[in-house]
């Protein structure tokens, strides 16, 4: 390489030789010539090989564009889906809604027709159990319709008979005039057992064989006094003992009326009646006829009136009860 660049005039005369020059030079040469090859090929293969990575890279972008274009379609269809997914829903939850409203204005309604029944329902049982304890009261009463009962007869005084002590005496007391007819009893006793040292003699029941004969007996005893030996006695109606409870509930009413001089009686089943200047009224319940005595006493100003019979009176009695 190093005499090839020396000019031959500073060569002169001495015998260098070319030769070993050329020799040196041609294998450099040609190493040079295979190595421009080698490095030709080497890039060619460099460029195959890029070139080949490029199509590769293009490909997997190529391939990457086409997953991203089906991703995106994929997505565009699932957004679709869900859309109408969403509107199909939100359809059928309208519709939802809408059914789940009717029914609760059903349940309401039932509710309200339910409690309505109930109430029907209750009420007729209360009528049916008043009816029911009104008919065996009735049932009762009937039963003892021949019945009366005596009160402070003393104990002892009707022997070892009862019933033939009673048809000789009620005559007798009760005046066989009045009466106008004999008496036959069925069967008499005295309630409870005897109590020894009791103040109060034992209530005695009598039981007649004709219902008239009860009825003139107990319609004389009302217009006077009966007694016995001095000791007054009295004759009542032998009352259910549901009957006998109902009447006992006006008792603090008829006290009431007995201290303001007004009339008043009771009546079957257990009517309370009152008369006051010619009129009469009909209490069914103690409230009623407590009511009325307040309005009463509140016009009257708790003063007690003098009977007499006027016009203005009976206005004003009418006035109490019906206002």
């Amino acid at each position: 390489m190093f005499y090839s660049c020396i000019p031959r005039e500073f060569l002169g005369n001495n015998n260098f030789s070319v030769e070993p020059h050329e020799k040196d030079i041609m294998p450099n040469s040609t190493k040079l010539l295979k190595g421009k090859s080698e490095a030709s090929k080497q890039t060619k293969l460099f460029d195959h090989n890029l070139r080949g990575e490029a199509r590769k890279a293009n490909k997997n972008m190529a391939a990457q564009e086409e997953i991203s274009d089906s991703e995106n379609s994929k997505s565009d269809q699932i957004l679709v889906a869900l859309e109408s997914l969403k509107s199909e829903f939100s359809s059928k939850l309208d519709d939802l809604l809408v059914t789940l409203q009717d029914m609760k204005q059903e349940m309401k309604d039932y509710n309200e027709r339910m409690s309505r029944a109930e109430d029907r329902i209750s009420s007729a049982e209360d009528e049916v159990a008043n009816l029911h304890a009104n008919k065996l009261i009735d049932l009762e009463t009937r039963s003892r319709l021949k019945n009366l009962r005596l009160v402070n007869l003393p104990e002892g005084a009707e022997g070892s008979d009862l019933c033939a002590f009673l048809e000789k005496w009620i005559p007798k007391a009760l005046g066989r005039e009045k009466l106008q007819t004999s008496l036959s009893l069925e069967r008499a006793h005295r309630l409870g057992p005897r109590k020894d040292g009791a103040s109060r003699p034992r209530a005695l029941i009598m039981k007649f064989l004709n219902y008239r004969e009860k009825q003139a007996v107990i319609r004389v005893a009302r217009k006077k006094d009966i007694f016995y030996k001095e000791q007054r006695v009295r004759f009542y109606p032998d009352l259910a003992t549901g009957l006998h409870q109902l009447r006992k509930m006006f008792d603090s009413i008829r006290e009431v009326l007995r201290n303001l001089n007004i009339r008043n009686a009771i009546t079957y089943p257990a009517t309370r009646l009152v008369t006051y200047e010619n009129e009469t009224l009909a209490f069914k319940t103690p409230e009623e006829a407590s009511e009325f005595i307040k309005k009463l006493r509140r016009i009257l100003g708790g003063k007690k009136k003098k009977k007499k019979k006027s016009k203005t009176s009976s206005v004003l009695f009418r006035h109490v009860y019906f206002n």
